[in-house]
């Protein structure tokens, strides 16, 4: 089961049993109150058939009665649903030792609800805190894990690389081409760092530096950039950019372009076709970067923009899996929106949306 589902399976379960608890509490108020009724029916009966004392006494012997009766049926129920009222102390005591577990990194650790409504707030504040803490918990082990990952695999190569080079007896041929293993893998463990930094450094508050320009023309020169690589693989790259000027961060955006196409030369086979267009809307800009490339399965769409994600696991040398994310997050601090749409072996459409001023020239 995804976390999604889980997550909606829980929120049903919570309101199914919330709503049972408001039956409960129903059901046991009505019980009580025709429990005083009844009592007081009972008490009229007595006076009649041994006669009514005075009328101070009538009254006092009537509500002790029926507030006996009115408990008596209260605890009954209580016990037969399960639901008894719980001491305020035993749930402060279970709010304690859970907060004694979550700082000792257990954020597992829940506390029962309360039918007090204070208490049940308290409680569920608490479980919703262990619950964040958890998710952090995991999202650390997680970005640890794939840090190492990815750090450790170039360094394997350089390693291994390094020691045949150390044996001597190699031909310039040979020693040259390791040497270019060593020199390839040194600078992707240095764009690794490099991209981890960016990504810090925009997780945080980023002033962003707007200014308008012309959107058409940054698209033309990444294109023009990165020709050297389409080019080698004999790729068809056609521009389709109306002449659109945006207010926006212009190095920020650069990067994200560079990001969508270098993609797509990446995954699309040689003889293959992109497309980079870019229309002004009433709201904003579109811009889309479509491929003739392998595509992406539909299973792994929604974790293109994740760190570290590489729907193409067998490619363990191309990139390092911060470059969507890092295009998901420049899009996100623009106001703007990035979503893809992909079919295998058909190709790739990258399409992101960026709000606010533009002028068409």
């Amino acid at each position: 089961m995804s976390a999604a589902s889980a997550s909606t399976a829980s929120d049903s379960v919570t309101e199914t049993s919330r709503a049972c608890r408001v039956w409960l509490q129903i059901g046991r108020w009505v019980g009580v109150l025709a429990a005083l009724c009844a009592g007081w029916f009972v008490m009229q009966g007595v006076f009649w058939l041994v006669g009514r004392p005075p009328g101070v006494v009538a009254y006092v012997l009537t509500v002790m009665v029926t507030l006996a009766l009115a408990g008596t049926v209260g605890t009954i129920w209580a016990r037969l649903t399960g639901h008894q009222p719980r001491d305020p102390r035993e749930v402060a005591g279970e709010i304690v030792t859970a907060l004694d577990r979550i700082a000792h990194g257990d954020f597992s650790a829940r506390v029962p609800l309360s039918e007090n409504a204070g208490m049940r707030d308290l409680a569920a504040s608490v479980n919703q805190m262990a619950r964040q803490l958890g998710d952090l918990e995991r999202q650390r082990q997680d970005f640890i894990s794939s840090v190492s990952h990815e750090i450790q695999s170039p360094l394997t190569s350089i390693g291994g690389f390094a020691a045949l080079l150390r044996q001597g007896g190699l031909d310039d041929a040979t020693r040259d081409h390791y040497l270019d293993v060593i020199c390839s893998e040194t600078r992707r463990v240095s764009a690794l760092g490099d991209n981890l930094l960016r990504l810090s450094a925009l997780e945080e508050s980023v002033d962003l530096d707007k200014r308008e320009y012309r959107l058409d023309g940054q698209l033309r020169s990444v294109v023009l950039t990165l020709e050297p690589q389409w080019s080698a693989k004999g790729l068809d790259v056609q521009l389709d950019a109306a002449q659109v000027s945006v207010v926006a961060d212009e190095d920020m955006l650069r990067q994200v372009w560079t990001n969508l196409v270098q993609n797509a030369i990446k995954y699309t086979p040689e003889g293959g076709r992109i497309t980079v267009a870019a229309v002004g809307e009433e709201d904003g800009v579109r811009v889309s970067v479509s491929d003739s490339g392998i595509g992406i399965a539909a299973d792994d769409l929604p974790h293109v923009f994740e760190r570290f994600f590489r729907a193409d696991r067998s490619r363990t040398g191309a990139g390092n899996g911060l470059g969507l994310a890092l295009a998901h997050r420049i899009v996100e601090l623009h106001g703007g929106g990035i979503e893809v749409s992909s079919e295998l072996g058909v190709g790739s459409v990258f399409c992101v949306r960026l709000p606010g001023a533009f002028t068409r020239r």
